[in-house]
């Protein structure tokens, strides 16, 4: 007597096995066939990483950047400044030199003065010192008279200045008066023993000088009249 066998039938799962099981052979062909996917994938992702340690790299160089900029503009700025004081020292060194020369000028002029007074009695015209200005055309004058006497007595005497010179092809003399400016001293004094008399003139443009006349009268004493040239430009008494 034949038996009967009878089998269950379970068409579910037996889809999710096949299922299943196509899912693990399409990984595993899809892991080996596919490899050049997974290199690409892995270069992307080192790409990244080198990027990201590209960009922090350049921010740290640019933050350098700007510190060394800093720096330059910082040092640009001393530059100017030291080359600035630098100039200005060399500015303030000229003009003490000239200062120097001029006070060592006077300081010989004087000197030529106080050697000759010791020699020299009664009134006399001592010396003209002319010194030119940044003006041109424009001159200032010192002229030193003594009076060399037993008394102490005041002294007045008026005093006169003439220019000797070439005007073009002529000889002309300039006065004081057509020429003095600014603040003149008067032409009548009252001293002592010894008088500086300061004062500046302005000569035409086409006028050469040659000499300077300086003739000094006392008031109230007749024939006391006292003159001395002196030569362009060597006027220093």
């Amino acid at each position: 007597m034949a038996k009967l066998v009878v089998k269950q039938h379970r068409p579910l799962e037996i889809f999710l096995y096949c299922l299943c099981l196509s899912a693990v052979i399409s990984a595993i062909v899809w892991l080996f066939l596919d490899a050049t996917h997974w290199n690409v994938i892995k270069s992307r992702f080192i790409s990244g990483q080198e990027a990201k340690m590209l960009w922090k790299a350049n921010r740290e160089l640019e933050q350098e950047n700007e510190k060394l900029r800093d720096k330059m503009i910082m040092f640009e700025r001393l530059t100017k400044l030291d080359q600035e004081t630098a100039s200005q020292l060399q500015n303030d060194i000229r003009q003490l030199q000239d200062q120097v020369y001029e006070l060592t000028a006077e300081v010989e002029f004087y000197q030529g003065i106080m050697s000759s007074t010791t020699n020299s009695k009664g009134l006399n015209i001592q010396g003209l010192h002319v010194e030119a200005t940044d003006q041109q055309s424009l001159f200032r004058y010192k002229l030193i008279l003594t009076n060399v006497a037993k008394s102490d007595n005041i002294t007045r005497v008026t005093f006169n200045m003439l220019i000797e010179g070439i005007n073009g092809y002529d000889s002309q003399i300039l006065s004081l008066d057509e020429v003095k400016t600014g603040t003149t001293p008067e032409q009548t004094i009252s001293f002592r023993n010894f008088e500086r008399v300061e004062g500046s003139f302005s000569l035409p443009p086409d006028f050469k000088p040659l000499r300077i006349v300086v003739e000094i009268k006392q008031k109230g004493v007749s024939k006391s009249a006292v003159q001395r040239v002196f030569e362009w430009p060597a006027i220093a008494g």
